[in-house]
């Protein structure tokens, strides 16, 4: 018979190699408030995985309607590249620019997402890839 110590010990070591190629990417910062006078940010990716992960960056504008959030395509503000790879333990930039010449009045609001794209290639029968993605406030200001 095996113990209940044995039977663990061999579930946390089959669920720590399942996920060991995991990707894993980090967003730094969490929040953009930025002056009109200072139109740009660069928002910092890590991929802090053992393999390449494709992400897909957008902007959308942010509004609240009926105290629900709504989020509509927007060209006044754009993410720089809109779609890349990062390398396993490199770091990599996006910028941020409202291309608008229309002048801020009070605040405008966007979301930034920025999409973990699953690898349909490495798809598994009996498997699900799942997609993250972070949302990011961007306020700018007069």
């Amino acid at each position: 018979m095996i113990s209940m110590r044995a039977m663990m010990a061999s579930l946390f070591a089959c669920l720590v190699a399942g996920n060991a190629g995991a990707a894993a990417v980090r967003v730094s910062p969490i929040k953009l408030d930025l002056k009109s006078s200072s139109p740009m940010a660069t928002v910092r990716l890590w991929d802090e995985g053992l393999k390449p992960v494709r992400v897909q960056v957008r902007v959308f504008r942010w509004t609240k309607v009926n105290g629900k959030d709504r989020l509509d395509p927007t060209t006044d503000v754009v993410a720089s590249p809109p779609i890349t790879t990062l390398k396993p333990r490199t770091e990599n930039s996006i910028r941020i620019v409202r291309v608008s010449k229309k002048p801020i009045v009070g605040t405008e609001s966007y979301r930034l997402l920025i999409d973990q794209l699953p690898d349909a290639g490495k798809k598994l029968p009996g498997q699900v890839n799942v997609m993250v993605r972070h949302s990011i406030p961007v306020r700018f200001t007069d």
